[in-house]
């Protein structure tokens, strides 16, 4: 048996001709619907993604099914390819070109484009202007360049990459840069803790890996104790 670990209608603006209303320029009208349009792609994107993501959370027999996870893997490259066009277009898709929903979305189709980290980092880049004018969360920022420095053989800078140790139940980060500063890194970017996140997806990966985890005899997850530091 494979080991799983787990790692966290949109309507087109009507532009009035009522006397008295104000209405958009044709261009910038335009630039909205267009904008609209990305935005409820995006969100369908995120749905597919999102839903066979939980068919592996949630064992389905689909994944045993043979060339489920290339299939996976081949429509995660797809979102991917999609999100670079619109970063091209219309560049980091921010809450207030997008919406938020939608500018969330964009991030977790990025989040998985492991196999394009030059993308990833390009997107993390242009992110971080768009963090500053609160267009985007520090959080994501952070996760997003976690997930480049890994992919590209670097230790991450927050912590929010993990292992899962079967034998354990127990998550534990991938190699950190200055682990011992770690929590005040996290802190400046609104993340918990990495004890408690650790402790969060030792109990995540436990209930996803539950039936191994039974044959195995272990009947919880690993606690990090509160405070810990020794990463």
């Amino acid at each position: 048996m494979s080991n799983i670990v787990i790692h966290s209608t949109l309507l087109l603006a009507v532009i009035s001709t009522v006397p008295g209303c104000a209405t958009q320029p044709p261009q910038q009208a335009t630039q909205t619907i267009s904008t609209q349009l990305i935005a409820q792609e995006l969100l369908a994107m995120e749905e597919s993604d999102q839903r066979l993501e939980h068919l592996v959370v949630n064992h389905d027999p689909q994944i045993s099914e043979p060339g489920f996870f290339e299939r996976k893997d081949q429509a995660q490259a797809k979102n991917a390819q999609r999100c670079k066009e619109i970063f091209n277009q219309i560049g980091y898709p921010t809450k207030s070109l997008v919406g938020q929903d939608a500018s969330q979305a964009f991030w977790l189709l990025v989040q998985h484009a492991d196999a394009d980290p030059a993308f990833q980092e390009q997107v993390a880049i242009a992110m971080k202007p768009a963090v500053i004018q609160g267009e985007a969360p520090a959080g994501n920022l952070a996760m997003l360049t976690d997930r480049v420095r890994i992919n590209t053989d670097r230790p991450q800078i927050y912590g929010s990459q993990v292992l899962y140790d079967m034998q354990n139940a127990r998550a534990y980060p991938k190699p950190i840069q200055n682990p011992q500063s770690v929590d005040q890194r996290r802190s400046e970017v609104g993340l918990i803790p990495l004890w408690q996140y650790m402790n969060d997806m030792s109990e995540l990966n436990h209930m996803v890996n539950q039936l191994q985890h039974k044959k195995d005899g272990i009947t919880k997850p690993w606690t990090y104790p509160e405070g810990y530091t020794d990463w």
